[in-house]
Order: structure tokens, then C-alpha cells, then sequence
């Protein structure tokens, strides 16, 4: 038997609950369970009818109908075993797959993009976790992980020689702090924007691919079951085997533990959040999502560029500002908690910005200089008074501010504008 290992990509919108997988080679299709509800009659992928037994459009199975693929086909640790089609025809349910008991079986299991708040890893930074589902161990040397497909060096993490993962194991690598000389993967996972990780063996064959919403990996997005399983909002177990999210996000009723659900707000306003207006909502992970709240500060984020992780900011009035105890940050500003946010910047007394300035906060641990990473596959930045009303908040998606993402024109009234000329210190240049 030729076993033809395939990648598999599972694409996570939680807000939606929409999966799809795609293949990595040209053998016209790809694995992993999907567990979105389309039920038969259904319209599934670019309108074709899910459920009717024959693929169409840009349908992975449907039915019967697998595209002539069996259990082997689909991963190499899969030796025999019925393979079957999800019911939103978009993936491979592989539940009644037989595993090899010689083979290892890596996958992402679990992903955080505002870092882990408890236990052996909390406060240091953004985590993935691997796990083996095999009964045999997998040698990683020389594998790579990243968040850019093209495994460009400042962006990929490779697995030094020697490492191993025993099976049923699980290894957590968090985010490189280069300041401390800590940590493990050279990126930042955004917690407000699509998110794609690319895990690929020594060889260069694509192992697995996870595509995220950023903000549903804020407090633990992970794989039920371990290894095999469809991605899920989890409860935060880095390390150890992942269980579901005990809370009811979704259910349209603020719980403890959520901001908001659905349309229940939690009595909170952009107004009652320092914002002077805008329309408040909440966010499929049930925090509160305040990126349609506006500004009445003369002060803005100018220009953010991911590259370098570069914050400008520009005094836009006519009078020198004190920002003596102002915080920079990109956790979320929705019941932000100061202590509990340990990459923010504090600027030292005496900071202070004239007018028609421009201030150019670069990453690092120094003084004036922010801890934080800016993820390429977007985030958020916030400006906050030291009383922690807000004085203006920067978003940009994926890949906007590779290069640069500036106001146009400068100030808190100008548009954030993706593919700017970089200009940091000086006004603002258009694509």
C-alpha cells in the first residue's frame, strides 16, 4: 500500500462556528473532522448542495462520496478504519480511523493569543501547544512552526536537534521575549484578527494548519479530542489534556467570566468605557469588542508597523500633553485590569508630547519602550489615560502593518490607511 500523507487545514470562525479543510497537495482533497452543522438540503461551499451525495463547488466530500480516498489516505498514521464525510461537507471525519500503534501522530492541540493567566506558563506571553496522538515517539528535529507559510527566518521557530515528543505527550512553546533571551516562537499571535500557524517536518512537508480568528484564541482555543479532534473554545490546559470551556459564551446571558453575550452588554457603553461615542458589541469569545467606540483625543496612535513592532504616537493640539502615568497596550480595554496586563508600557513621569510631535515607541524593556509584540496577522493597540478611559485605540487586520498601517492625515481624525510609506518620527506618507 502507498500511503500519500496529506496536510490538513482547518479554518476556525468560532463566531460562526464555519470549518473547512483544504488540502497541501494535489491529490484533490484533504482530513481532520468538521463538526459545523450544514444538515442535508443545505447550501455548503460556494453553493453547492451539501448533503446530496456528490461533490460540487468547492465541496471536500459529500456522503458517500470521499473522492475515492480512504483512512491511509488521509495521514500516515492511519492504517485502516471507516473514513467518513462531516456533515458540512467540508472535511473528512476520521473518528472511525485506526491509528498505526508504530506511528506518531503530531497536531496543534491548543492555542492562546492573550497568553496564559495560570499555572507553570502564566504571564509568559502567547502559547501553542503540540501533542502526539500516536503510540511511538516523533523525532522534531528540524521541524518548523510559523506564522507566515513562506517560513521566513525572523518568523519561524525551528525545533533544535534532539527534540522529541513521547506519545500521548505534549509540548507548550511560548512566545520568544528576545529582551529576557526567553521563550520559544519569533511572532506574536494577534487576539483581534485571522491568524494562520503552519507546522511542517524536517523534510518540509506540511503536518498541520490552523487558521484562526484571533480573538477566539483570547483566553483557549483547542482540539476535542486531543490531537484528533475538532477546534473548540476550551478552558485554558496547557500542558495536560484539554476539556471544554465551562462557561455558556453564546447562550445571550452575561455569566461570570464574560463581559458580555450576544446582545447582553453588561450595562457597558462605549461611553462608559471613555469613548465619547460609537455603538459597543460583543465578541464571539463574550468580551467586549470596542473598535466601532470613537476618540475626542487630540493625541493618536499614528503609525504601527508589525515588522519591528514600531508604535508612533502625535500630539495633533495646540497644547504639550502630560502622559506621565498614561499606559500603551493591546490587551483588550473592556474591564482592563492594570495588574493584570504584564507587557504594558507606563510612561515615567515627565513624559510629555508638544505639539505637532511625534513620539516613536519601539519594543523592548527599557524606559519609554512597550514589551509587547505586534502580530502581522493583525491586533489592536490602545492609548489609556492613568485614569484608563481610553484615549485612542489603533486596529488593523492581517497584514496591514507589515510594512506600515498610518493615519491620513495625521491625528485622530485621519484614516487608518494599510501600505503606508514608512515614516516614523515624520508625517505620514500614503501607499
Amino acid at each position: 500500500m502507498v500511503l500519500r500523507p496529506l496536510a490538513f487545514l482547518l479554518v476556525v470562525g468560532l463566531g460562526g462556528c464555519s470549518m473547512a479543510n483544504v488540502p497541501a497537495e494535489d491529490t484533490g482533497t484533504s482530513s481532520e473532522p468538521s463538526t459545523s452543522g450544514s444538515s442535508p438540503g443545505s447550501t455548503g461551499v460556494n453553493d453547492a448542495v451539501c448533503g446530496d451525495g456528490q461533490r460540487s463547488g468547492e465541496e471536500t466530500c459529500d456522503g458517500a462520496d470521499l473522492a475515492g480516498l480512504s483512512c491511509p489516505d488521509i495521514h500516515p498514521a492511519y492504517v485502516s478504519g471507516t473514513l467518513a464525510c462531516a456533515d458540512d461537507c467540508r472535511g473528512f471525519d476520521v473518528s472511525g480511523c485506526t491509528l498505526d500503534p508504530g506511528a506518531p501522530l503530531v497536531a496543534l492541540n491548543e492555542v492562546t493569543s492573550k497568553g496564559v493567566d495560570a499555572g507553570p506558563y502564566a504571564g509568559l506571553g502567547d502559547a501553542i501547544e503540540l501533542f502526539n496522538a500516536g503510540d511511538s515517539p516523533a523525532d522534531l528535529s528540524g521541524w518548523k512552526l510559523s506564522d507566515d507559510p513562506t517560513f521566513p527566518p525572523d518568523k519561524t521557530y525551528m525545533f533544535p536537534p534532539g527534540s522529541a515528543l513521547a506519545p500521548q505527550g505534549f509540548l507548550v512553546l511560548i512566545e520568544r521575549d528576545d529582551a529576557a533571551m526567553t521563550g520559544d516562537f519569533p511572532f506574536g499571535i494577534s487576539s483581534s484578527a485571522s491568524e494562520t500557524l503552519t507546522l511542517a517536518d524536517a523534510g518540509g512537508r506540511t503536518i498541520d494548519v490552523l487558521t484562526l480568528d484571533g480573538a477566539d484564541a483570547v483566553l483557549s482555543l483547542c482540539r476535542l479530542p486531543d490531537g484528533l479532534g475538532a477546534w473548540t473554545a476550551c478552558d485554558p490546559t496547557f500542558g495536560a489534556a484539554n476539556t471544554a470551556q465551562t462557561g455558556d459564551c453564546g447562550d445571550g446571558v452575561v455569566q461570570p467570566g464574560e463581559a458580555c453575550d450576544g446582545s447582553d452588554l453588561g450595562g457597558q457603553s462605549c461611553a462608559s468605557l471613555g469613548f465619547p461615542d460609537g455603538a459597543l458589541a460583543c465578541a464571539p469569545d463574550c468580551t467586549l469588542d470596542t473598535s466601532t467606540c470613537g476618540s475626542d483625543a487630540e493625541v493618536a496612535i499614528n503609525e504601527v508597523e508589525s515588522g519591528e513592532d514600531r508604535i508612533e504616537l502625535y500630539n495633533a493640539g495646540e497644547q504639550t500633553l502630560d502622559l506621565s502615568g498614561w499606559i500603551l497596550t493591546d490587551d483588550d480595554v473592556a474591564g482592563y485590569d492594570p495588574a493584570a496586563d504584564a507587557e504594558k508600557l507606563v510612561f515615567p513621569p515627565g513624559t510629555q508630547l508638544a505639539p505637532q510631535q511625534f513620539f516613536v515607541v519601539t519594543k523592548g524593556i527599557g524606559p519609554g519602550q512597550h514589551p509587547f509584540g505586534l502580530g502581522a496577522g493583525g491586533d489592536q493597540v490602545s492609548l489609556l489615560r492613568p485614569d484608563l478611559l481610553v484615549a485612542d485605540q489603533l486596529s488593523y487586520g492581517a497584514d496591514e502593518a507589515v510594512v506600515s498601517l498610518c493615519r491620513l492625515p495625521d491625528g485622530p481624525g485621519g484614516t487608518p490607511t494599510a501600505g503606508c510609506t514608512p515614516s516614523f518620527g515624520a508625517p505620514n506618507v500614503g501607499p
